[in-house]
């Protein structure tokens, strides 16, 4: 009997660690979003409360998840996206129009809680919180989001632009006009600081630098914003550079949301394992009238093309890759696996891999003498290209390292 109870007790051991270790994340978010706040004088929290107000509309229905996040069920047509002056008579697009069947078939996301869904005529949406408006506008402030730029973008129509202190990024650049891309990346999730992030994106871009259009999406590990150290689905857009317009998932009126299952800012609950078992999502950024956001073979929404200025008819830049960001005064994170690719490939580096460009019919192969690579810290993170197996003309990007340097 004793050893009975000691087998049950050991089982449990094990997923009372994994609670263990999540509730203190959780707790430490709060404990740092409390110290913030508290730091906010009363004008700016009157403010915050009305930005909340114009930001989280009123849900027909609401769940929390494991995570301490709250997902809402908003009315497609009252979602925060149309608070933009420019989609005030925005005739919502359930999908694209001009897209192959074949798109939408194959893999379901594997993550998804079995118990969230939204009713028909709503969406999914995560429920945006002070702390977040707090975190948003530290993280802008210390220009810990940006583009990976290269000094080949004059030859492309993108301006040059110095990359904020304190960001790092390894990257593939695919330099040829098109209308997005599509990627297969694993999920990792780098430890870092509550100062600190790591994100692995798909870029899509074109514009002069004073005016860079950018859509962007993937996975990051952002404590900041999030108060907590998961690796989240994570997109982000502007229109002037990364200057005023923009934000990240939902903070600001412009993406439009269709999906009643999936929400950008959720949580990627299946990660890698070094040497080991690898979890991947599919990602795609194609344009169809809109340009459109791609979850394996799930729509979950949109920026409208009125939004932009200079992806009117494409864009000129894709770009694959990852990105740290971290204090100049703190040693960086790591980025992907928190390996070197040059350490080895096959179920221990961070990758990219059925890079595809959308040439507005079909995804294509990349040229190879159209594609750049790039490391700015080659000290830190590294970026290499292999043939993919899944493909005779494809490409596997690999990426990430370990950091611990001074950006």
């Amino acid at each position: 009997m004793e050893a009975s109870r000691l087998m049950i007790m050991s089982a449990r051991q094990p997923r009372n660690l994994v609670l263990l270790i999540m509730l203190m994340q959780i707790m430490f978010g709060l404990l740092q979003a409390v110290e913030e706040w508290q730091a906010v004088s009363e004008e700016e929290k009157l403010e915050m409360e009305r930005q909340l107000k114009i930001i989280n509309k009123s849900p027909v229905k609401s769940f929390k998840t494991d995570y301490g996040d709250i997902f809402d069920c908003i009315d497609i047509y009252k979602q925060h996206a149309f608070d933009h002056p420019l989609l005030k008579h925005h005739k919502v697009q359930m999908r694209p129009k001009h897209i192959p069947e074949s798109m939408v078939r194959g893999k379901s996301p594997r993550f998804l809680p079995k118990h969230i869904k939204c009713p028909p005529g709503s969406v999914l949406i995560k429920r945006t919180t002070q702390e977040d408006l707090i975190m948003d506008k530290k993280i802008k402030a210390l220009g810990l989001i940006n583009y990976p730029t290269s000094s080949h973008f004059n030859t492309t129509g993108v301006g040059p632009i110095d990359l904020t202190i304190g960001n790092a990024y390894a990257a593939a650049h695919y330099f040829k006009h098109n209308f997005g891309a599509k990627t297969i990346m694993n999920v990792w999730n780098p430890t870092t600081l509550s100062d600190q992030a790591s994100f692995a994106y798909l870029w899509i871009a074109n514009g002069p630098a004073d005016a860079l259009n950018v859509v962007q999406a993937g996975w990051g590990v952002q404590p900041q914003l999030f108060s907590s150290n998961y690796t989240r689905l994570l997109t982000y857009w502007t229109v002037d550079g990364y200057r005023k317009t923009g934000c990240t998932n939902y903070l600001c009126p412009g993406f439009v949301q269709v999906h009643r299952q999936i929400s950008l800012g959720m949580v990627l609950n299946q990660i890698s394992i070094y040497n080991g078992t690898q979890s991947d999502i599919e990602i795609a950024i194609i344009r169809d009238g809109e340009w459109w956001l791609k979850l394996f073979n799930q729509f979950i929404g949109y920026w409208p093309q009125k939004l932009f200025y200079y992806m009117y008819g494409g864009a000129n830049v894709a770009v694959w890759g990852g990105m740290a960001a971290s204090p100049t005064n703190e040693l960086s994170p790591p980025m992907g696996s928190g390996h070197f690719p040059k350490d080895g490939h096959q179920n221990k580096s961070a990758y990219f891999k059925q890079t595809r460009i959308w040439d507005n019919a079909n995804f294509v192969d990349p040229e190879a003498d159209k594609l750049l690579l790039s490391a700015t810290r080659p000290d830190c993170y590294g970026s290499e290209t292999a043939p993919d197996d899944a493909a005779p003309n494809a490409i596997v990007f690999f990426y990430g390292g370990p950091g611990q340097c001074n950006l």
